[in-house]
């Protein structure tokens, strides 16, 4: 049965765009690589069967290691496995899915590689779109408020001497640019908020992602905006590439939510840190402020969607009352941690603890 097996796998392969392959750990050479494979690697099926160990060579030298631990893995749990890592040419970049088996008691590996470059490039295009268009609401946000701010604010100065003029006209004007300032300023912030709340019912998808160019990519998007200009945006990394797996658009949403919310409670010109720093097992990502802090009286139910943890920024900006519970939920997701430390006056740190 396991050479009849074994045939139609071969058979399979070589009809299949996809590589396919069966490999002996013991001996470190190849039985079977079809075709494709070597269209995949770019490299002449006689040359990896003479030296097996020439296919390392296009690997990525980021994933190098990454690579070399799924192997042990694979041979150690002899279950099905997927994983995806970079190829490495000149000039360019090729992402490949392996999915592999081990099997006859680890005797053999067997498996399929596929060419994801195209998919792989689109999912992240879009979670860069996705991305920044949350980015852009919360600048929107933030921008708009202070100029709706000061016209509702000078429609209101002005009530008071029209009414002494009796002109019902103009009255019935200033309550409308009051009401409009107001309604355009909930609207982008339901329109923010129920964009994050979309993260809290949608189930996540991991996968191997640079940590470290993800929040350069957030924190230069923000340093570009006006509020770049107001605040001191600065991060900073223990590495310049940091690898685990995350569900990347998900976990931005979370970020730019605590970045978010520093900024509404943070003075102008204050300081926002955005840190990443690769632990033996773990990696840690906080997000420091120093600005007004969070009262003790409302730190112990700051996760837990209560009303009375509420309140508004330092500019009157409107609280959504679900944020923290979603930051929470999606962290839990990651099977990661969160927590924080905050003193009034002095500000606040939170910090993210992700498995790798």
């Amino acid at each position: 049965m396991a050479r009849l097996n074994n045939e139609l796998f071969c058979k399979l392969g070589d009809l299949s765009v996809d590589g396919y392959f069966i490999f002996e750990p013991e001996q470190q050479n190849f039985l079977y690589l079809n075709k494709s494979f070597g269209e995949i690697w770019e490299l002449e099926l006689d040359q990896v069967f003479a030296n097996p160990q020439m296919i390392m060579e296009n690997i990525h030298p980021e994933d190098l290691q990454h690579v070399k631990s799924c192997y042990e893995e694979c041979l150690e749990d002899r279950t099905e496995k997927k994983y995806e890592f970079r190829l490495m040419f000149p000039g360019r970049e090729k992402y490949v899915r392996i999915i592999i088996y081990a099997i006859e008691e680890g005797r053999l590996m067997v498996g399929t590689v596929e060419d994801i470059t195209v998919m792989r490039h689109n999912k992240i295009h879009i979670e860069q779109i996705n991305a920044r268009k949350n980015i852009t609401l919360e600048v929107l946000a933030h921008d708009l408020k202070e100029p709706l701010g000061m016209m509702k604010l000078t429609a209101s100065s002005m009530e008071d001497g029209i009414a002494q003029t009796g002109d019902v006209q103009m009255m019935n004007s200033l309550a409308f640019i009051k009401d409009m300032c107001e309604r355009n300023l909930l609207l982008v912030r339901s329109m923010i908020n129920r964009e994050f709340l979309k993260s809290s019912v949608i189930e996540i998808g991991k996968e191997r992602a640079d940590l470290v160019w993800e929040l350069r990519d957030v924190v230069r998007f923000y340093k570009r905006s006006k509020l770049g200009k107001t605040k001191n945006i600065k991060f900073t990394c223990s590495a310049e590439q940091i690898y685990l797996h995350l569900d990347s658009m998900k976990f931005l949403q979370v970020i730019n939510n605590l970045i978010s919310n520093a900024l509404k409670f943070t003075d102008d010109y204050g300081y926002i840190g955005i840190h990443a720093e690769e632990l033996e097992n773990t990696v840690l990502i906080t997000v420091t402020d120093n600005g007004i802090g969070i009262p003790d009286e409302l730190q112990p139910g700051l996760f837990d969607h209560l009303p009375e943890t509420l309140r508004p920024g330092l500019k009157g900006e409107e609280s959504g009352g679900f944020g923290m519970g979603i930051i929470k939920a999606i962290v839990d997701l990651h099977q990661g941690k969160i927590w924080f430390k905050s003193k009034t006056g002095v500000g606040t740190t939170f910090f993210i603890e992700l498995p790798k």
